[in-house]
């Protein structure tokens, strides 16, 4: 997708959309940046796996909310997500639900006895 100039965050919410879960090595990741992937869309990808970090997200950034682009989008809204060896911000956008009426819960990083873990975003 990214060598096909779509944009990250498209490629981003396919991976929402599929529920797609990513266990990438240090040589997958290389090859995806190699590819043309960027880092935003790696740093979402490495992610969608179970990762324990030790450090808390920073707070959430305040996010301006553009005009959606029709009547059925939901803003799904930003949030941190670790990329290894820091924290990212992966802006909000406008997504098209999977069904009408559908409602986003958005994604969170909760702390266990191991450090903090991410419960992804999903629909309901």
């Amino acid at each position: 997708m990214a060598r096909a100039g779509v944009s990250d965050d498209n490629i981003i919410n396919q991976i929402n959309n599929t529920r797609a879960v990513y266990h990438l090595d240090s040589g997958a990741i290389i090859d995806l940046s190699n590819a043309g992937v960027s880092q935003k869309v790696i740093a979402y990808m490495i992610n969608s796996a179970n990762t324990v970090v030790t450090q808390a997200p920073p707070p959430p950034q305040t996010e301006t909310v553009v005009l959606s682009p029709g009547p059925d989008y939901v803003w799904v809204g930003g949030e941190w997500v670790w990329n290894g060896g820091a924290w990212v911000w992966i802006g909000g956008r406008w997504v098209l639900p999977p069904y009408r009426h559908a409602a986003w819960v958005e994604a969170r990083w909760v702390r266990g006895p191991r450090g903090w873990y991410r419960e992804p975003g999903r629909w309901r």
